[in-house]
C-alpha cells in the first residue's frame, strides 16, 4: 500500500506540474514596462510568443527576446504574444478578448509591432473583409495619441502543416491585406512573409518559427527600427 500511495502521489505531482506549465503557456504573465527605456511592444500570436522555441527557452530564443539583444540596453522589448490568437474578433481565440490587448495599449510603447494573421488563416476563421477592417481598427488603438510608431508586420510564410493553417491563404490573402492596410493607413510595413519566404526552408511543424527563423525576423525588425531611428534623429 505505501508503494501504491507513493506512485499515486508522484503521478499527481506530474499531472499538476503539466497543468501549471500548460496554463502558463496559454496564459503567461503580462509584461510590465519599466521607465527610462525605449519601449517596444511585440503583439502577435504564437510566433511572437515563441511556441516554436519552447524547448530551447522562449525567454532567450523567441524573436522578441533576440530583438532585445540586438537593440541593446536602451530598449526594452515586451513580449505580448499569445498562442492561438486571431486578429479577427469572431475568430476562435481573438486577441482583443484577452487582458494582453488592454495591457499592451496601456503600456504606451514607443514602438508597436503587430503581427497577427496566421491563425486567421486557420479552419473557418478567415474572412478577408473583416480582417482588413479590423486590422485598421486594431492598429488605430495604438496610434491614437500619436506617441507610438506602429508597424504592421505580415505573418511569416506557412508551410504544409497539421494545424489547419492554410499556407495559400497566408500567402495570397493575409499578407497582401496587411500590405494594403499599411499603405492605406500610412503605417510602416515590415514584410516578414517576404524575408521568411526567401530565407527559411521550413518550420518544425510548418507554421512555428524556430530559433534560426526567429533570429531572421528579429534581424529584419532591428535593422528597420535602427535605420528609421537614425533617420529621424538627423
Amino acid at each position: 500500500m505505501p508503494i501504491f500511495i507513493t506512485v499515486v502521489a508522484v503521478l499527481l505531482l506530474l499531472v499538476g506540474g503539466i497543468a501549471v506549465v500548460a496554463r502558463r503557456t496559454m496564459h503567461p504573465p503580462v509584461p510590465r514596462p519599466v521607465p527610462g527605456k525605449i519601449t517596444v511592444a511585440a503583439i502577435g500570436d504564437s510566433n511572437t510568443y515563441g511556441a516554436g522555441v519552447l524547448l530551447r527557452g522562449r525567454s532567450r530564443w523567441s524573436y522578441p527576446a533576440q530583438l532585445a539583444l540586438m537593440l541593446g540596453d536602451r530598449y526594452q522589448v515586451l513580449n505580448y504574444g499569445l498562442n492561438r490568437r486571431t486578429l479577427q474578433r469572431d475568430g476562435d481565440w481573438p486577441y482583443a478578448a484577452n487582458r494582453f490587448a488592454e495591457a499592451s495599449v496601456r503600456a504606451r510603447a514607443d514602438i508597436v509591432l503587430i503581427m497577427l494573421g496566421t491563425n486567421d488563416a486557420r479552419g473557418d476563421d478567415w474572412n478577408a473583409e473583416a480582417y482588413e477592417s479590423e486590422l485598421a481598427d486594431f492598429a488605430a488603438h495604438y496610434s491614437a495619441d500619436d506617441t507610438s510608431t506602429v508597424y504592421l508586420l505580415t505573418p511569416p510564410v506557412a508551410f504544409p502543416n497539421r494545424r489547419g493553417v492554410s499556407e495559400r491563404i497566408v500567402a495570397e490573402e493575409v499578407a497582401p491585406v496587411v500590405r494594403r492596410v499599411a499603405e492605406q493607413e500610412n503605417l510602416p510595413l515590415i514584410d516578414i512573409f517576404d524575408v521568411t519566404e526567401r530565407g527559411v526552408t521550413g518550420h518544425r511543424d510548418g507554421i512555428h518559427l524556430d530559433a534560426a527563423a526567429s533570429r531572421l525576423v528579429a534581424e529584419t525588425i532591428a535593422a528597420t527600427i535602427i535605420s528609421e531611428r537614425n533617420h529621424t534623429s538627423r
